[in-house]
C-alpha cells in the first residue's frame, strides 16, 4: 500500500514539475509582450495521511495557483507618474514648437523685422526729400506685419490642431473605458465560476489602464470579490459595478484665446471632466497657457504698436498731402457722443489741426462726464456728453475750401473742393484721429488684423515724417524712430521693443523650465518601471534556474517512479 502511495506521490510531483516547466516557459516567450506580468507557480505541501499506528507521513507536493508577481500600489503610482510624464512632455512639445516657429535664433524673426522698420525711418530723417526712402519704410512695415500676422495665424492653427488632438482623445477615452469595461466583466466570469485568476486577462486590463492614463489622470479600485475595477478621473467616476460614464466634447471660452479650446465633459451632465494630469490636461496648457498666453501678449505688442505709432503719425505731414480721404473706422450712431461709440482705441479730451495748403484749422473734441440725479433712485449717474462725428464733420465742413460728410457705414469723408487744393492733419492730442483710422500708418487691432494703410502703399510720399507742415521736415519722423527705445507706461514702462524683447525672454525661460519638469517627470516615471519591471518583470536567468530546477525535480521523481517499479516487481516475483 505505501508503495502506491510513494507511486502517487512521485506521479503528483513529476505533473507539478511539468506545470513548473509550462509557466516558465510562458514568462520567457512574453518576455517582450508590453504590460506582461510575471507569473508564479504557488506550491504547497500535500496534505498528511495517518496509518494505522499513528505514524503520520506527507502526501508530496500539490499546486497552490498560478499567480501575477505584482504590487498593486506601485502600479498605481506608475499610472500617476505616467499621467504627470504625459502632461509635461505634451507642454513641451508645444513650447519647442512655438520657440520654432519664433525662430528667435535667426536674422528672420520678428526682433530683427521690428529693429530694421524702426532703422528704416532713420534713413528718411537723413534723405527727407526722397521719396524711395519713405518707400523703404513702408515696404518694410509690410514686413513687419506679414510677420506678425503669420505668427498669430500659426498659433491659431496649432489651437485648432490641439482642439482635433483633444476630439481624438475623447473617442480614445470611451473606447478604453469600454474595453476595461468588457475585461471585467470577462474577468469576474472566469475568476468567480472556474475558480481560478485570468491572468492574460488581467494583463490586458493592466495595459488599457496604462494607455488611459497616458491621456487622463486615474485612480483605481478593485473588487476583491469580483475582481472588476473601478476608474475615476479626479471627482468624476468613469467606471463603476459595469456602469460607464462616457465623455463627450465641449467647449470653454478663455478671455485670452481668440479660438475656442475644446474641453471633455461627462457626456450625461456635459460638466467639465476634472482633469489634472495625462497629455490631454498638457493640451488644456497648451492652448490657453502656452498658445493663449503668447497670443495675449503678441495683441497687447500689436495693440500698442498701432495705437501708439498711429498716435504720433497721425499728427504728422508726407510730402505730398491729402485730396480725399476716408476713415477706416465707422460708427453705427455718428449722431452719439463719440466716446459711447465702439472705436477700439480711446479718444479724449483734446484738439486736432487740419491743414488746408498748410493753413491750421483747429477742431476741437470734448468728451465730457457730468453727474445727473435718477429721479427713481436719487443717485448721481454719470451722463455722457461730448462731441459726435456728425459734429466733427460739420466743423471740418465749415473750412473753407474742403468738405465732410459722414457716409451710410458711419466713416467720416473729407475731400478738397477744388484739384488743386491739399490738405492734411496735425497736432491731435484727442486721438480722435488714430481712433477713427485717418492719416495713420497701421491699421487692424491686433496681431490677427495689423496690417499696413493702403493709401501710404499706394503713395509713400504720405508717409508723415513732418510736424510743421506738408513737406517741411522731418522731425515728426524723429518722434516716429524714437518710439523703439521710448518707455510706454502701456508697457510697463518698457519701449516697444524691449517689451517684444520681454515676451521672447518670458517664452524662452518658460519652455526651459517646462523641459525640466518634464525631465523630471520622465526619470522618476522611469524609475517607477524598473522597481515595477523588478517585480513583476520577467529575468532570463531567473526563469532558466526555475526551468532547470523543474527539470531536475521531473527527473528525480522519475527515478522514483522507476526503484518503485523494481520495488512492486521483486514484490510481485517473491
Amino acid at each position: 500500500m505505501l508503495l502506491f502511495d510513494s507511486l502517487h506521490l512521485a506521479s503528483t510531483a513529476m505533473n507539478v514539475s511539468q506545470l513548473g516547466l509550462q509557466v516558465a516557459g510562458q514568462n520567457l516567450t512574453n518576455i517582450e509582450t508590453p504590460g506582461y506580468v510575471r507569473e508564479n507557480l504557488l506550491l504547497e505541501t500535500g496534505t498528511s495521511r495517518k496509518l494505522g499506528n499513528g505514524t503520520v507521513i506527507g502526501t508530496g507536493v500539490q499546486v497552490g495557483g498560478v499567480v501575477q508577481v505584482i504590487d498593486k500600489f506601485l502600479e498605481e503610482r506608475l499610472r500617476s507618474s505616467n499621467s504627470d510624464m504625459w502632461a509635461s512632455a505634451t507642454q513641451e512639445k508645444f513650447y519647442t514648437e512655438l520657440e520654432a516657429l519664433l525662430n528667435e535664433t535667426t536674422e528672420n524673426d520678428l526682433s530683427s523685422s521690428l529693429s530694421e522698420f524702426f532703422n528704416s525711418i532713420d534713413n528718411i530723417l537723413n534723405h527727407p526729400e526722397n521719396v524711395s526712402y519713405r518707400q523703404m519704410t513702408t515696404e518694410q512695415g509690410v514686413k513687419l506685419t506679414n510677420d506678425i500676422n503669420r505668427i498669430a495665424e500659426t498659433v491659431v492653427e496649432m489651437q485648432r490642431d490641439i482642439n482635433t488632438s483633444i476630439n481624438a482623445s475623447a473617442n480614445e477615452i470611451n473606447r478604453l473605458v469600454k474595453k476595461i469595461d468588457e475585461l471585467n466583466r470577462n474577468i469576474s466570469l472566469l475568476e468567480t465560476k472556474e475558480g481560478h485568476e485570468a491572468l492574460g486577462l488581467r494583463d490586458e486590463r493592466l495595459t488599457a489602464l496604462s494607455d488611459l492614463s497616458k491621456l487622463i489622470n486615474i485612480k483605481t479600485t478593485e473588487n476583491a470579490k469580483t475582481g472588476s475595477v473601478s476608474i475615476y478621473c479626479g471627482s468624476d467616476i468613469l467606471l463603476m459595478d459595469g456602469v460607464r460614464n462616457e465623455v463627450s466634447v465641449g467647449a470653454r471660452k478663455e478671455n485670452t484665446d481668440d479660438v475656442v479650446m475644446a474641453e471633455l465633459c461627462i457626456r450625461d451632465t456635459m460638466t467639465p471632466l476634472d482633469i489634472r494630469s495625462g497629455s490631454v490636461y498638457g493640451l488644456y496648457q497648451a492652448h490657453s497657457k502656452i498658445l493663449g498666453g503668447y497670443t495675449e501678449k503678441l495683441n497687447h505688442f500689436a495693440q500698442n504698436l498701432i495705437q501708439e505709432f498711429n498716435t504720433i503719425y497721425s499728427s504728422g505731414q508726407g510730402l505730398t498731402g491729402y485730396n480725399a480721404v476716408t476713415s477706416l473706422a465707422g460708427i453705427d450712431q455718428p449722431e452719439q457722443p463719440i466716446s459711447l461709440s465702439d472705436l477700439e482705441f480711446p479718444v479724449e479730451n483734446g484738439v486736432f489741426t487740419i491743414l488746408v495748403n498748410n493753413k491750421p484749422y483747429e477742431i476741437r473734441i470734448e468728451v465730457n462726464e457730468s453727474p445727473t440725479v435718477n429721479p427713481f433712485s436719487l443717485k448721481s449717474v454719470p451722463e455722457t456728453r461730448g462731441t459726435s462725428l456728425n459734429d466733427i464733420a460739420s466743423a471740418i465742413d465749415g473750412i473753407a475750401d474742403i468738405s465732410a460728410t459722414v457716409n451710410l457705414h458711419g466713416q467720416l469723408e473729407i475731400k478738397a473742393d477744388e484739384p488743386g487744393i491739399e490738405f492734411s492733419f496735425a497736432n491731435d492730442t484727442s486721438g480722435v484721429l488714430a481712433a477713427l483710422g485717418i492719416n495713420t500708418f497701421f491699421t487692424g487691432t491686433n496681431a490677427a488684423t495689423i496690417g499696413i494703410n493702403q493709401t501710404v502703399w499706394n503713395d509713400p510720399s504720405k508717409f508723415a515724417a513732418s510736424d510743421g507742415g506738408i513737406g517741411q521736415n522731418a522731425d515728426n519722423g524723429v518722434q516716429l524712430a524714437a518710439m523703439a527705445v521710448t518707455p510706454n507706461s502701456k508697457l510697463g514702462g518698457a519701449s516697444i521693443v524691449e517689451y517684444y524683447d520681454e515676451i521672447i525672454s518670458e517664452t524662452i525661460l518658460a519652455a526651459g523650465t517646462m523641459k525640466s519638469v518634464a525631465s523630471s517627470d520622465a526619470l522618476y516615471q522611469q524609475s517607477l518601471q524598473t522597481q515595477r519591471d523588478s517585480i513583476s518583470g520577467v529575468n532570463i536567468d531567473e526563469e532558466t534556474i526555475l526551468m532547470m530546477t523543474y527539470q531536475r525535480m521531473f527527473q528525480a521523481n522519475s527515478r522514483l517512479v522507476t526503484i518503485i517499479d523494481e520495488m512492486l516487481e521483486t514484490l510481485i516475483n517473491l
